[in-house]
């Protein structure tokens, strides 16, 4: 190629990489004070910004970072500094998870972001496979949680000497920012042009001089395309979390060893966090027990889990939604040594009566291989002894049976230890466990005894209430009482919540109507209906064929359906009212004017001017007759429990 040939194609990638819409990459190093207005006004569209580093450092400029990057209109993208660490397949994915969650929980990435970046600059001694290993696992956790693929940032000679040039990640839809400092119009890019698919930004100067940042040297990037818009996520999906693919294991089930645990991959909402649950089962993987204290994305077996099977139980929690998920169970641990652990002779045993209020005492059962110590884990079964689970705190020789062991069965393990491990024994199933037998009611108040039932009637008759043995603390006064139209239900000494549900039951049922609480008996809220005669554990309240199973105490009072003031109706808040069409304006004949409009409330509401009541939540017409050279009209609202809510209505 000629001379002038090779100088004008200089130009011309001179001119076209002038032409990438360009940003910086920033962290505390530029300090806390970015005019980011001044940065957006020199022609810079987005910005990178240090998230954070490792499992503990949290970039101190971040959150202002992004919120001024914001503010000026600039796309916005979160990196993590990595530190890869481990020794073995279990500790490097644990670190990679670890450093992984450290930077969703700090960047929080959201719709309109660019991609979460993986900054690899620094190996730690990790060799090709093991740094592999670990970039596979920060990539694969960030995208469980977020549900997006992650972006790696790195220069053409860290990628090609520490990850042998790997196409993998490239096939795996992660895509390249390259770090690569030069003033030629296009960078190199390892892994084949990153399989095929080139870069998407380019760092391309590390030493800028950029308006609005005071530093002297300043990180400059371009991004591959016109706009960095084209890379921005879309909004992350909602709902429920459901799994997708199950929880899995790394490592060898050895006592001392380190095993790690993958959350495996969730549909519905993202951002999601996890949590875990180790469990050790029996040699087969069934009977699983809770491991205390162990709730982290690792553990390491102890002699205490010789001879049995390892489950980890994820949960997955997006917002107020949870969903879990096990792996499969493990090879049984092996001990450190030859030496054998207890094996059970003859199986522990239950004794009492299976009646709430009555207390089960277990023995130990026969045990070879002299045990030094005994534990006791007592568990929930269904009324078939199946679908079993741990009872929590129940880790005595003796345990009381409560109102939420109605319907179920019993059974016990017992863990049997020596110095070389343990091993776990299960108990055979008590009967199914039944309601204590409940007393005539007293009229008006009764004091709750220990080990027995209870009931209180009103002075009317017109509805009683009854517990079971341990629902009511023993000495608490329970005080039912009607006042004008609603049921009054105290408790003395005061306690705002129960551990386990009363039962309210009117002698005339209140099938058609709809029940509401209040604490106060001015605002009420309504009582959510159950598919089943007990109350889920994260419900104060609900009505199960016409009668109320509640935690708390207050006033219950019924309500006719969609009339004024069903609690269904009314918004938590006071009225709040909200103009949903535009404000017209017809001038009369007689110079008066009708000034019309549409507005919203999502609530019932007394409505004024008008004088109306607005029954269901929703848009509603207005049309207000005004005399000449009106300009404002004040609109009201209150709801059925007095409250108020106000508009302004302005127009010309």
């Amino acid at each position: 190629m000629g001379s002038r040939a090779l100088a004008l194609l200089a130009f011309v990638l001179v001119c076209s990489a002038a032409t990438y819409p360009k940003g910086v990459d920033v962290s505390n190093h530029q300090g806390s004070s970015i005019d980011w207005l001044q940065v957006a006004g020199a022609g810079y569209t987005f910005a990178f910004a240090k998230a954070s580093e490792g499992t503990t450092f949290t970039d101190a400029t971040y959150a202002i970072n992004r919120t001024g990057t914001k503010a000026a209109g600039l796309y916005f993208g979160a990196y993590h500094f990595a530190q890869p660490a481990g020794t073995s397949d279990a500790t490097i994915t644990a670190s990679a998870i670890a450093q992984a969650d450290h930077f969703v929980d700090v960047a929080q990435p959201r719709g309109g972001d660019l991609p979460p970046v993986l900054d690899l600059e620094t190996v730690n001694g990790l060799k090709q496979p093991a740094l592999v290993k670990w970039t596979q696992a920060w990539l694969d956790e960030v995208t469980a949680r977020t549900g997006v693929s992650a972006m790696i940032y790195t220069s053409p000679s860290f990628w090609k000497t520490y990850l042998g040039d790997t196409t993998s990640f490239a096939t795996g839809s992660h895509h390249l920012w390259v770090a690569h400092w030069t003033s030629a119009g296009a960078p190199l890019v390892p892994a084949s042009n990153w399989g095929g698919l080139g870069w998407s930004f380019w760092q391309w100067s590390d030493c800028l001089s950029v308006p609005g940042i005071s530093t002297k040297c300043v990180d400059g990037d371009r991004v591959n395309g016109p706009d960095p818009g084209g890379f921005a996520l879309a909004a992350l999906p909602s709902g429920a979390p459901s799994s997708a693919t199950p929880p899995t294991l790394v490592g060898t089930p050895r006592a001392g060893a380190k095993l790690a645990a993958v959350p495996g991959t969730w549909n519905g909402g993202k951002p999601v966090t996890f949590t875990y649950q180790w469990e050790a089962c029996d040699g087969v993987g069934a009977n699983c027990v809770p491991i205390s204290g162990a709730t982290l994305e690792s553990y390491t077996p102890s002699v205490n889990d010789v001879g049995h099977t390892i489950v980890v139980t994820v949960t997955a929690t997006s917002k107020s939604l949870a969903a879990t998920a096990s792996s499969a169970p493990t090879t049984p641990v092996a001990a450190a040594s030859g030496a054998t652990v207890p094996a059970v002779t003859a199986p522990p045993q239950i004794s009492g009566t299976a009646v709430v209020g009555s207390t089960l005492t277990a023995t130990t059962g026969t045990w070879s291989g002299s045990p030094t110590s005994y534990s006791f884990q007592w568990q929930r079964c269904d009324a078939s002894a199946g679908a079993c689970a741990p009872i929590e705190g129940a880790t005595a020789a003796t345990y009381l049976l409560t109102p939420g062991d109605i319907g179920a069965t019993i059974e016990l393990f017992v863990n049997a230890t020596n110095s070389v491990g343990a091993q776990t024994a299960t108990s055979s199933p008590t009967g199914v466990v039944l309601a204590a037998p409940v007393p005539a009611p007293t009229p008006e108040s009764a004091t709750a005894q220990l080990g027995q039932a209870g009931a209180v009637v009103t002075a009317d008759g017109s509805a009683t209430v009854t517990w079971q043995p341990g629902a009511v603390p023993a000495g608490t006064a329970v005080g039912l009482a009607t006042s004008g139209a609603q049921l009054a239900l105290t408790l003395s000494p005061q306690i705002k919540t129960l551990a386990w549900p009363l039962d309210i039951a009117y002698a005339t049922p209140p099938d058609t109507q709809v029940v509401g609480f209040s604490t106060d008996g001015r605002v009420w809220s309504a009582v959510a209906p159950l598919t089943a005669g007990a109350l889920p554990s994260g419900l104060l309240a609900g009505v199960y064929q016409g009668q109320v199973l509640t935690r708390k105490p207050g006033f219950y009072r019924l309500f006719v359906p969609n009339a004024w003031g069903d609690p269904r109706k009314v918004s938590r808040f006071a009225p709040r009212l909200r103009r949903v069409a535009p404000i017209r304006v017809t001038t009369l004949r007689s110079g008066a004017r009708i000034v019309s409009t549409r507005m919203s409330t999502p609530s019932q509401i007394f409505f004024q001017p008008g004088r109306r009541r607005i029954l269901a939540p929703g848009t509603f017409p207005v049309k207000i007759r005004v005399r000449r050279g009106t300009h404002v009209v004040h609109l009201v609202a209150v709801d059925p429990y007095g409250r108020r809510g106000g508009f302004t209505l302005s127009f010309r």
